[in-house]
């Protein structure tokens, strides 16, 4: 007994599922390459950029050991758009005349610091963490001191870069 055309695929069939199968694959090996280059500044490291922060001689005036919050702006490429990030700096300069650049980013969670003079200490409103004007911990949940942010003196100019000296991620912030 013989199959009926009706039971087994005819092979107009076999030939649609085949230059459908055919189509999908080159279809596929094409996108992926244009989605690729449409997403991939969504993917993209942020880039290391420098900003001016302020003359190397105003800022060996500030008094050791009182913090002074600088505001800086790097302007960075994001995805398609390029974009102005404000951020703080805490310039403290210690008894010796050296100057420290730290994030005034708790780095427990991220939460902005308060300065408390009359305490001597920074603290962070969101779970109570506490750092001495040098930035090493002395109370409350943050696993690390303070972040520092790269710079450098060019031209009697502090440049600082956004990016951390001991960032784990080692990015640009």
């Amino acid at each position: 007994m013989t199959k009926s055309s009706e039971d087994s695929p005819s092979r107009r069939t076999f030939m649609t599922v085949v230059i459908g199968l055919i189509s999908a694959v080159i279809g596929v090996a094409v996108a992926i390459p244009i989605l690729g280059e449409i997403l991939s500044p969504l993917f993209k490291k942020r880039d290391i950029v420098w900003a001016e922060l302020g003359k190397i001689d105003d800022l060996k005036k500030i008094e050791p050991l009182t913090p002074k919050f600088v505001p800086v702006y790097f302007r960075v490429k994001e995805g398609w758009t390029i974009n102005t990030l404000p951020r703080q700096v805490v310039v403290v300069k210690d008894i010796t005349g050296k100057l420290y650049f730290f994030s005034n980013q708790c780095t427990h969670l991220g939460c902005p610091l308060h300065w408390i003079a009359a305490r001597q200490k920074f603290l962070c409103p969101c779970h109570g963490g506490m750092f001495n004007v040098l930035g090493k911990v002395v109370g409350g949940p943050p696993p690390r001191p303070l972040y520092q942010w790269v710079h450098k003196v060019n031209s009697g100019k502090v440049l600082i870069q956004n990016k951390f000296i001991d960032n784990p991620k080692d990015r640009g912030i």
